[in-house]
């Protein structure tokens, strides 16, 4: 017999074919409607008792049209959002950590209004040490065998959100919890699954470390560690993995509904009646193949047309227009944008220095006339601005660590080195600095690259405590930059970005600074 498990995960509220970057495109490869359309394709296929579904979350946030929902009441925006997601017909659901970004009061609506069991093992309430939401393990029926299904998500969420994102609530290790349910649940099923809202902190064939193990990502331990576990759906990563390894099929579909992740187990009952999993296979669907699901276009087509308004809405008028034509070369050479958010930071913070990166490799800057589609297109995450007490020594420390990202090549080009951007783009953690005027030397050793650090013409003094502004991701230790860390936030403002720059812009005669104040040689 045929097990088929389809995964989605990090689909970030892009419900329909469009990232609306051009309003009139709806051609676009991703949208969970296409994945509703992959996921009724499979079952017509198997059959839907053969078929389960399921998703890691990060559902809430990332797209336009989700932070337009956001702003509806939650039986205009929310419930229509969720009808959506519940059209796919999920046997089984986790939790993402973006899901927390628009506070629990959001989030509780959307578990409550879930049609498919959220599953919660190690996010647990303070004080009971039960989960908080959801159930701790579900076991559906499917293909006449039991299938165990175990939920967790990344146990960082508490470094990055704010306190009242996470009042009264613990957050634990997904690999502690799942080592001890993984144990009491393999009695009781055929086939044992782990859904997780993470993802490796090690290359899962060789091992070999690929980024710090700070408990982020736990995926390469549970793996290694947890050998009850047949079926591991990932995500978080926003990476594209189909593979077997150590008797475990592992998937992770990519973000924004690109793929669905297939699993297909054959299994056969031996003379004790034992389920036996002879055969595993992975592939990853990809969804461009799929015409949308017109169920999920008619739920949310309401909710489609007044992102599309409300994107056109102006909010500001610049003098001149801050661009950035190229999101890498920007990040090397400097752009106006860039140059535009440190100002607009500093404005919030009276700081002394502004620390930003680029948080979208589609970022285009803005034109003189700007619209709520820029501001979302460019800034697509719902961070808040911090005020953080550095020393000069944690500053020079933190800025030595961006300028390790880069190196140069044998033409002596410059160019990010392939951690950063294989397998998954995540320039988002490389910052630049302002005003301080700064110079880094990529053919010295990391960490002693910098042979300029000035602010307002003086050197920047390694006892001296200086107010740096930068967004709460970053100073809760998002990136793994050294010098952060909670005791030195000193505030926290209540608005998102896009709030932001809403008030900046348009509270201001703003001139945008068009002067390069760093460079790497």
């Amino acid at each position: 017999m045929k097990l088929v498990l389809l995964h989605s995960s990090d689909t970030h509220g892009f419900l329909l074919p469009t990232d609306y970057q051009d309003k009139n495109n709806y051609q676009a490869p991703i949208s969970l409607s296409r994945v509703s359309s992959v996921v009724k394709a499979e079952r017509k296929k198997y059959g839907s008792e053969n078929v389960l579904v399921t998703d890691s979350g990060d559902c809430l946030q990332g797209s336009p049209l989700a932070s337009y929902t956001h702003k509806l009441p939650l039986d205009e925006g929310l419930a229509k959002f969720t009808a959506a997601y519940n059209e796919v017909g999920y046997d089984a659901r986790a939790l993402g950590n973006h899901d927390f970004n628009f506070g629990l009061d959001y989030l509780k609506y959307y578990i409550d209004h879930n049609d498919a069991p959220i599953i919660n093992d190690n996010i647990l309430d303070e004080d009971t040490n039960q989960p908080a939401f959801g159930k701790p393990y579900t076991i559906v029926e499917k293909a006449g065998l039991k299938i165990g299904i175990m939920g967790i998500t990344t146990q960082y969420i508490s470094h990055w959100e704010p306190k009242e994102h996470t009042k009264g609530l613990k957050f634990v290790s997904g690999f502690e919890t799942l080592s001890k349910l993984a144990k009491e649940l393999r009695p009781k099923v055929d086939v044992l699954v782990a859904l997780y809202h993470g993802g490796f902190e090690s290359d899962p064939l060789s091992g070999e470390a690929t980024e710090p193990h700070t408990g982020e990502n736990e995926g390469y331990k549970i793996l290694t560690e947890i050998p009850e576990i047949d079926a591991f759906l990932t995500g978080h990563q926003h990476r594209r993995l189909n593979l077997v390894t150590k008797d475990t099929a592992i998937v992770q579909p990519g973000y924004r509904g690109e793929a669905v992740a297939k699993i297909v187990l054959d299994i056969q009952k031996d003379d004790s009646g034992k389920a036996v999993i002879k055969k595993m296979e992975t592939e990853l669907i990809d969804t461009k193949d799929y015409d949308p699901d017109p169920a999920i276009e008619k739920i949310v087509s309401s909710l489609d047309k007044g992102t599309q308004e409300w994107l056109d809405q102006p909010i500001a008028h610049l003098s001149e227009p801050a661009p950035i034509e190229n999101a890498i070369e920007g990040r090397i050479n400097g752009a106006p944008f860039i140059n535009l958010i440190q100002q607009m930071q500093l404005w919030f913070t009276n700081a002394d220095i502004s620390a930003t990166a680029i948080m979208s490799e589609t970022a285009k800057g803005f034109s003189k006339n700007v619209t709520m589609r820029e501001v979302l297109l460019n800034y697509p995450y719902a961070n808040q601005l911090c005020i953080v007490n550095v020393s000069g020594k944690d500053l020079r420390n933190i800025i030595e660590y961006s300028c390790a990202f880069l190196e140069k090549d044998k033409k002596g080009n410059i160019k990010f080195i392939d951690r950063w951007i294989k397998p998954k783009p995540m320039l988002y953690h490389f910052d630049m600095f302002y005003p301080v005027h700064y110079e880094a030397d990529l053919s010295k050793p990391v960490n002693h690259r910098l042979t300029k650090l000035t602010l307002d013409g003086k050197e920047i003094e390694d006892d001296k405590i200086y107010k740096l502004a930068v967004n709460n991701y970053r100073a809760l230790g998002g990136g793994f930059y050294p010098g952060y860390s909670m005791d030195k936030i000193e505030k926290t403002f209540d608005q998102d970005y896009v709030q932001m720059f809403s008030e900046y812009l348009t509270k201001n005669d703003v001139k945008v600074d068009t002067k390069k104040n760093y460079k790497f040689y």
